[in-house]
């Protein structure tokens, strides 16, 4: 049999998402189509047959995140992961590289210079029906989001994370729902996004500075979604976990953050990410 790498074109998201169809990931056509959007990607054919899947996305001049690296479960254990990951990371010389990896994908990540910083926590669930937001902060405020904090929100959420994602902004808000918490002087401490994922929607990036604007920010989201299915993706080392768990968003995974390069460090008094955009997107 012939294995042949290439890029991954648009007309390739139907194959992929069956993919991940086969190994019980929740994502829809629309994710697919939308990570692609946003980044690029290599698949493996085997004599014409999709067989495996990466995708990366470039953040700034030394950032990147790569994922959706998924193998045909009957194809496993003869290389192809590996070759996807090589020709992957041929790509991305010179960047400071993060992912999210399953137990099974850690040893190959290792072998090619990652190492674990951390674990994020995927919470989901139900919002209780009678679930009631908590108000923000004294001398803060929510505000809905648009076109007009794209910089600002940018500005933001690169403090937080080391990606610079303007792309990623602006989709959220002309595609999504985002929320601003902002001084009563009208100045943007931190934002956070609603959009459709998966089994229901999904809650991220969530950027603020502190656990109760944080709680503030996903709050307002959770009550709008009452008596409905929302997933949240977060650092598992943040006592924001214990908050979400007690909603009765249970933790129901936790993949390990992996980096080859340079590990982002918060600076002191910065915004951090509580929520991410995704497991892929970081």
């Amino acid at each position: 049999m012939t294995l042949n790498i290439r890029a991954m074109a648009p007309e390739d998201t139907p194959y992929g998402l069956a993919l991940s169809q086969q190994v019980g990931w929740p994502h829809r056509l629309e994710d697919w189509q939308q990570s692609l959007a946003l980044g690029r990607g290599l698949v493996a054919e085997e004599d014409g047959r999709i067989v495996g899947t990466t995708l990366y996305w470039l953040w700034g001049d030394r950032s990147a995140t790569v994922g959706l690296v998924i193998v045909d479960p009957g194809c496993q254990g003869r290389g192809i992961g590996r070759e996807l990951l090589r020709q992957t990371l041929d790509k991305l010389e010179g960047y400071n590289v993060r992912l999210h990896a399953t137990a099974a994908g850690q040893p190959l990540y290792r072998q090619f210079g990652f190492v674990a910083v951390g674990s994020a926590s995927q919470h989901q669930g139900i919002v209780d029906p009678s679930f009631t937001a908590p108000t923000p902060g004294s001398g803060t405020r929510l505000r809905q989001g648009g076109r007009q904090d794209s910089a600002a929100l940018t500005a933001l959420d690169c403090q937080a994370s080391g990606l610079h994602r303007p792309q990623l902004i602006d989709l959220l808000l002309t595609q999504g729902w985002v929320l601003v918490l902002e001084s009563d002087a009208g100045e943007p401490l931190g934002f956070a996004a609603l959009r459709p994922f998966g089994r229901g929607h999904t809650i991220g990036p969530v950027v603020c500075s502190n656990e109760e604007d944080a709680r503030a920010l996903v709050g307002a989201f959770m009550a709008q979604r009452r008596g409905k299915f929302v997933r949240l993706d977060c650092d598992s080392a943040l006592p924001f976990c214990d908050w979400l768990t007690r909603q009765e968003l249970s933790e129901v995974d936790a993949p390990v953050m992996m980096v080859c390069g340079k590990p982002w460090q918060v600076k002191t008094g910065s915004p951090r990410t509580f929520g991410l955009m995704s497991q892929a997107m970081g």
